[in-house]
């Protein structure tokens, strides 16, 4: 196999692997906190081929030698944290984050809720109460208060979430109290975060073993020097981060450039098939 066919190959490879993260980011451009994948490039063996001593002509630019390069892969596939769109619902249980390095802090369902020791982390606010009362994902996982303990509000209590992540309780006799409030955690990079699969984030555990400050431990949204950037909104959802056009117009560049890659396959063939038909 010569080098056009090895280039070709190698490049149709990495543009799949474009339009397959373009393809997710379109389908799930009506998920509530998703979001959006962008993949980055990088050249592989690459080399540089010398030229003879004359090509250095006075006046020339550029550098003696001809790059040689074996096609390019996906180096890395980059999650996008920027805040997405509001999206008013009007429903209580349903909230959005304001900020777009704080998450939800909640734990898997399969988790006895009185003890409580895997964090997960997710932007996704559509919650729900659950038969035992239970504050909970679409997926049935606890949503965690400051205590790292599960939310449950109280059979027949009304409940309201101010900005600062409180839950206060009102019942029919107008009695209210503060319940407890919404754990919401800052995490200082969050691209080291790790996909843990239906919108769920979690921190690798190399990164928990390490002394790396992953989370803010300082964080509050109590702290009135948070007030303006970060917030609890009840009754609104955070849409997709997508931007359509964008990912329309990206996955006609990748399409076109599979295509370039798959004709000059055909064309390597054709030049090959031609000189094994030579005679002397």
């Amino acid at each position: 196999m010569n080098g056009m066919m090895i280039n070709s190959l190698v490049g149709m490879q990495a543009f799949q692997q474009k339009i397959d993260t373009i393809a997710n980011n379109l389908a799930n451009i009506n998920t509530t906190g998703y979001k959006s994948r962008e993949v980055f490039f990088q050249d592989i063996l690459s080399s540089r081929m010398n030229q003879p001593e004359d090509f250095l002509l006075d006046g020339r630019k550029t550098p003696i030698g001809l790059d040689k390069v074996a096609g390019s892969r996906v180096s890395q596939t980059f999650t996008s944290f920027q805040q997405g769109q509001q999206l008013e619902t009007g429903v209580a249980t349903d909230m959005m984050l304001k900020g777009a390095d704080t998450f939800f802090t909640i734990s898997p369902r399969e988790e006895d809720p009185s003890e409580i020791t895997n964090h997960q982390y997710t932007r996704d606010g559509h919650f729900q109460l659950d038969a035992n009362r239970y504050l909970v994902t679409d997926i049935g996982d606890f949503v965690l208060n400051t205590d790292n303990e599960p939310i449950s509000v109280p059979e027949g209590a009304v409940f309201n979430v101010d900005p600062q992540g409180r839950i206060m309780i009102s019942y029919s006799n107008e009695e209210t109290e503060e319940l407890t409030a919404i754990k919401v955690t800052r995490i200082n990079t969050p691209q080291a975060l790790m996909d843990a699969g239906n919108n769920k984030y979690l921190i690798p555990e190399v990164l928990l073993q390490s002394e790396l400050p992953v989370i803010d431990e300082e964080f509050s949204l109590v702290n009135p020097q948070y007030a303006t950037s970060y917030s609890v909104i009840q009754g609104s959802l955070e849409g997709a981060n997508i931007d359509l056009v964008n990912e329309m117009t990206q996955l006609t560049e990748a399409q076109r450039a599979y295509q370039f890659h798959s004709r000059s396959i055909s064309i390597a063939d054709q030049m090959m098939s031609m000189a094994n038909s030579l005679r002397r």
